[in-house]
């Protein structure tokens, strides 16, 4: 990000496994599922979407857990924004959508969706062009998502991309609001022994900690974005998470957050053959 938004330094480490539940029977509209299926702990309220792959074929997305039971033509068009990450001018420009665009670009997903609901799987693998497949799409309710584009953090390996050592304690100031987080595989006892499974993500702000289970494996995450994402002082993260035979985004936004546990303010899931 900018010189405003730096690391400090501290201490690192952290393992144990993390299986992440899949019922990877790639064969028909079965497939067209849920990320619900894949069960995060608590279910995120938010949704985001890709362009591509959504009918069950090999790296298929999943519909995410506040869509579960509607048909994909009912699925709502109002509150969306385009997310476009530029690693290289190190921004995210968000662009809100009316719901009569929203409706547009998220035809070839819903059109997918629907055949699905109705017709056997046929085998055909969506492509999509590598500028349309890197838009995200987000709707949390409550957000008013602002338009423009915003500095994400630039991290000491020169990029914006992380791979959080587990378990270290990141230190850090966002516009002179200092912060800390951390990654880890599974939880904690008291006495520091590791149990449980997922990536665990803890957040440290204002005399106060946000935790959020993630799930997917804890040694397979990455930090693809980190910044003031919805206008609030304060640092929002995306990240991208290896599981077992799927993959998954989650993003945290700090003003769907409260103290203690919290879900991913919105996510989405793909699994492959």
């Amino acid at each position: 990000m900018n010189a405003r938004h730096q690391p400090a330094t501290t201490p690192r480490p952290s393992t144990a496994t993390w299986r992440f539940a899949t019922t990877a029977a790639l064969a028909g509209a079965a497939l067209v599922a849920s990320a619900g299926a894949l069960a995060e702990p608590l279910p995120a309220p938010g949704a985001l979407l890709r362009q591509g792959e959504w009918g069950g074929s090999v790296g298929t997305f999943l519909i995410p857990a506040p869509f579960e039971g509607r048909t994909a033509q009912h699925w709502p068009m109002d509150g969306w924004a385009v997310l476009m990450l530029d690693a290289q001018a190190a921004t995210l420009t968000i662009r809100p959508l009316a719901a009569a665009e929203a409706r547009e670009r998220f035809k070839p997903i819903t059109d997918q969706v629907t055949r699905a609901e109705t017709q056997p799987y046929e085998g055909n693998l969506q492509e999509v062009p590598p500028d349309v497949a890197a838009d995200l799409y987000a709707r949390v309710p409550g957000v008013a998502w602002k338009a423009g584009s915003v500095p994400i953090h630039r991290f000491k390996n020169g990029t914006t991309m992380l791979q959080p050592e587990l378990g270290y304690r990141f230190q850090m100031t966002l516009n002179d609001k200092p912060y800390a987080f951390t990654v880890q595989n599974g939880l904690r006892t008291a006495d520091g022994r590791p149990y449980g499974e997922g990536v665990q993500f803890s957040l440290e702000i204002d005399g106060a900690r946000f935790d959020y289970d993630l799930g997917g494996f804890g040694w397979d995450v990455r930090l693809n974005a980190l910044g003031d994402f919805d206008g609030d002082g304060k640092p929002d993260f995306l990240f991208g998470i290896g599981g077992n035979n799927s993959g998954h985004e989650a993003l945290i936004l700090s003003t769907q957050a409260k103290p203690g546990k919290n879900p991913p303010t919105a996510y989405l899931s793909s699994v492959g053959c």
